[in-house]
């Protein structure tokens, strides 16, 4: 038998739903009873011989209780008490971020935590508390079992924190350029945007408009008013010509420029194929006028 004590009632229900939902057909006793301040769950089974298998399962069960109904609430505890992050929407984006990088979502950040397996982590310290004892207190093993572990939420807080202040700047940096095009005269109707390994920029006819003549469109006032780099050869000049009409090529619509493109110019980009641009090729390039 393993006996487990809880603090909170809310906790302890959690754990016995979870608990009646995988365990009532294998033969699992499960009783909930009150004990002065603490909430405890006494777990049985009718089958002695198969301790190993159905203490393995206990754990399992023990690992998604706290996997599911408790980190998320420590990660919001850390980005509220530690970082004053007190708005209930910020700190739910945080932790979705949070989800992203340990789902690998993100492999950019999560290649940052490649020494921390929080799984692992907590697998560890949940098989440790059962080989050792057979009655204990959830919350003493909180307190004392889990430090590293939180200690582990924590980095994937911080790094998820840093995501979301990105996140913030360049929703600003875009709502800027946004409001930068809106009282902006278009200098020319159409653009062709070819993204490759290089990116291209065309006029109407598809002829080029070379590095060169593309920097002096720039705009220095908008350029150097903000925080976030922009290219001078490419977003930077489509600012300047402010066309009503951006077809873009390209095999990635999730690359970086081309949401930044998407994002600035809304509904003015027109996303296609790659292969589209070469049908609409048919005059040899010669200098932008």
């Amino acid at each position: 038998m393993i006996q487990i004590s809880f603090q909170k009632v809310e906790e302890a229900k959690k754990m016995h739903q979870l608990l009646f939902k995988h365990c009532w057909l294998q033969g699992w006793k499960i009783e909930h009873l009150q004990n002065g301040y603490e909430y405890i769950l006494k777990i049985d089974w009718d089958k002695k011989g198969y301790q190993k298998n159905y203490t393995n399962a206990l754990q399992q069960i023990f690992f998604q209780f706290i996997l599911s109904n408790k980190c998320d609430q420590w990660a919001k505890e850390i980005v509220c008490n530690q970082y004053f992050f007190k708005d209930e929407a910020e700190q739910r984006h945080i932790v979705d971020i949070m989800h992203s990088i340990l789902e690998g979502e993100k492999e950019d950040l999560a290649n940052l935590m490649h020494d921390v397996n929080l799984e692992e982590c907590l697998k560890s310290a949940i098989a440790d508390i059962f080989a050792e004892k057979k009655s204990f207190s959830f919350d003493s093993f909180v307190q004392f079992r889990l430090r590293s572990f939180k200690e582990m939420i924590k980095k994937y807080v911080e790094i998820s924190i840093d995501e979301y202040k990105m996140e913030q700047e360049y929703q600003v940096f875009i709502q800027t350029l946004r409001e930068f095009l809106i009282n902006r005269k278009p200098k020319k109707q159409i653009i062709h945007v070819f993204v490759d390994l290089d990116i291209q920029i065309f006029d109407a006819e598809y002829r080029e408009i070379t590095g060169q003549e593309l920097v002096p469109l720039g705009d220095k006032k908008i350029v150097e008013n903000q925080s976030i780099y922009i290219d001078p050869f490419t977003i930077g000049p489509l600012l300047a010509l402010a066309p009503n009409k951006i077809y873009l090529y390209t095999e990635d619509r999730e690359q970086a420029f081309v949401r930044t493109i998407t994002n600035i110019f809304e509904e003015r980009v027109y996303v296609r194929e790659k292969q589209d641009f070469f049908q609409g090729v048919s005059i040899p390039a010669r200098p932008f006028e």
